[in-house]
């Protein structure tokens, strides 16, 4: 585990190192030809810092020699608190186009202004201008340029944020602008739709499972696609527009919302509790601090810099954090260890790549903006996979708990010793059955007691007597349908339950059926022993339509049976005996 973590340390690290290691070339004028559509500005520029932001633009022209090239990784200056200002010569050849399209290629810039040859107001730029004054709707910061063919020219660029000072710089046909705009669009749209599927599925899982590992999941996803929402421009382009107060602060507050959901996340479908008490208290510890410093930059309490540098150090706790526990799990043969950790080296990769962007360690291209974007979508499917897993572990223990519901309920409705359904199983049939009786559907309860149980009992044994009885409530399943009920109350008595009779002419037919079926003997520990029925009957509705009185009327009809000599069937005071008297 220590090597393997070891060892993709030292490989992001080493790729960031070696792109920040290309010295800067010499800064040469920027020749603009057509042909090539979009250019790439950055090999041309020169910088001047500005550490109190006091100089005006004849102060900087004035200074031209005091422009250097910068000597940072291509189109990245890193954190800085101080102005900065750009400065880019431009060749036009004598047949290039006049219009051109600049722009700055990072929308997290609080403001650009551009100083054109000529102007004597600059076109103002960057997140902290209303979106509604940019001289492009574009998600990038942009801004057509008239240049006059055949002549050399300069453009200066005025440039403060509090984030980190990405600059992108390119100048493109409008054609060609316009074509790469929309790949943006395209690409942002396909990733923000994607998030939005999946915000939606697990937020109609949490409300349909109440398991608030959804909620969180939802959270999460929910924060990091407002942050990317944020971070490349279609936040004020397509969502919120000018709002200067979500402009600054849609991307830190989400980020650390979606931390706050992260660590639950985590914890939950990992089960850190059972596992390892101090890391779930470490998240847990993250998880508030998230929240607390999101809800303290909402309020204004932090400013962005802190907000920004508190996401950055609590973005890969959690991961770092949950690495031995997901380990763990991995080695248990656990396919949510394994799936975690995979999502875990793609974000790794990615967090790696984004905290080398932000901190002015690595070149600015479509790759390294888009690594966290990317690797943080990975992450996401997968935990979605995660989400899958937690799914199926919920409808196996729903299940278990509905086996068991049934397994108890089946203790409690069932004779252990014949299976049958016992007095409270006997209680939910009739409950079921009564109430649909009719003159002309009628219901028999007929109550029967064993005659010459007892002698046999005494004589082989009590198991032979427990055998016997399970004999008993073999036959007479036998010779009933399959809508018939038999059920044992204890001891020697059981009860027939038979519905959708047209009268007592078929309940004393059922009842002599099954006295002559006792005729024949059983087989009890390898001997033939014989029994007889004693019955007392009730029809409902005739008799009663509650359980408990037709039980009553049965069980006086058969105690007057036993009273006349057994081996028969009553019903009240009628007796009908074996010859059908």
């Amino acid at each position: 585990m220590k090597s393997f973590l070891v060892a993709l340390a030292r490989g992001c690290w080493g790729l960031l190192l070696i792109a920040a290691a290309a010295a800067p070339a010499l800064a040469q004028p920027l020749r603009l030809e057509a042909a090539q559509g979009v250019l790439d500005a950055w090999p041309a520029v020169t910088v001047l810092p500005d550490a109190d932001g006091s100089l005006d633009v004849a102060q900087v022209r004035a200074r031209a020699s005091a422009f250097e090239p910068p000597d940072t990784p291509h189109a990245n200056l890193g954190r800085r608190s101080d102005t900065v200002w750009l400065r880019l010569p431009l060749v036009l050849p004598a047949d290039a186009p006049a219009q051109w399209v600049l722009a700055v290629e990072y929308p997290s810039i609080d403001r650009i202004d551009l100083y054109l040859p000529g102007a004597r107001e600059p076109v103002s730029l960057g997140r902290a201008v209303p979106f509604s004054r940019h001289p492009l709707p574009s998600a990038w910061h942009a801004t057509p340029v008239t240049l006059e063919p055949g002549r050399a020219t300069e453009l200066l660029l005025r440039v403060q944020t509090r984030s980190t000072m990405v600059l992108p710089l390119t100048l493109s046909t409008p054609e060609a602008f316009l074509a790469r705009e929309s790949r943006n669009q395209l690409l942002q749209g396909l990733l923000a739709g994607a998030s939005l599927c999946l915000l939606l599925y697990s937020l109609a899982q949490w409300v349909s499972l109440r398991d608030a590992t959804f909620l969180a999941y939802s959270l999460s996803l929910g924060g990091t696609a407002i942050f990317f929402i944020a971070y490349f421009g279609l936040g004020p382009q397509h969502l919120w527009g000018d709002q200067p107060w979500l402009a600054l602060h849609a991307a830190p507050l989400s980020v650390l919302l979606a931390l706050f959901g992260g660590c639950v996340f985590i914890e939950r479908v990992l089960g850190v509790r059972q596992v390892w008490r101090r890391v779930s208290d470490a998240l847990r510890a993250v998880a508030g601090i998230s929240l607390l410093a999101a809800l303290a930059f909402g309020a204004g309490l932090i400013d962005y810099r802190v907000a920004q540098s508190m996401a950055s150090v609590l973005g890969p706790l959690p991961m770092l954090l949950a690495i031995p526990v997901a380990w763990r799990r991995m080695r248990a043969g656990d396919s949510v260890g394994t799936t975690m950790l995979v999502g875990w080296v793609a974000y790794a990769v990615a967090t790696l790549t984004m905290a080398g962007l932000l901190r002015g360690l690595v070149p600015s291209n479509f790759w390294t903006q888009h690594s966290f974007q990317f690797g943080a979508m990975v992450e996401m499917v997968l935990w979605m996979r995660v989400l899958a897993l937690r799914i199926e572990d919920l409808r196996r223990a729903a299940q278990r708990a509905t086996v068991e519901r049934d397994a108890l309920r089946s203790l409690a409705h069932t004779d252990a010793l014949t299976g049958l359904p016992n007095r409270r199983g006997l209680n939910e049939v009739l409950q079921r059955l009564l109430p649909a009786a009719t003159p002309e559907r009628m219901a028999a309860v007929f109550l029967l007691d064993l005659d010459g149980f007892k002698p046999v009992n005494d004589r082989l044994g009590h198991d032979a007597g427990d055998e016997l009885l399970v004999g008993v409530a073999r036959r007479l399943e036998s010779l009933l349908r399959s809508s018939d009920t038999v059920a044992r109350l204890g001891g020697d008595e059981f009860v027939v339950v038979a519905g959708a009779l047209p009268g007592d002419a078929e309940a004393q037919a059922l009842g002599r059926k099954l006295l002559e079926a006792f005729r024949q003997p059983f087989d009890v520990a390898g001997q033939e022993v014989r029994v007889g029925l004693t019955i007392g009957y009730a029809l409902a509705p005739l008799d009663g339509r509650d359980a408990l009185g037709l039980l009553k009327r049965a069980d006086a009809a058969m105690y007057a049976g036993k009273q006349a000599g057994r081996d028969c069937l009553r019903r009240g005071q009628a007796s009908v005996g074996l010859a059908g008297v």
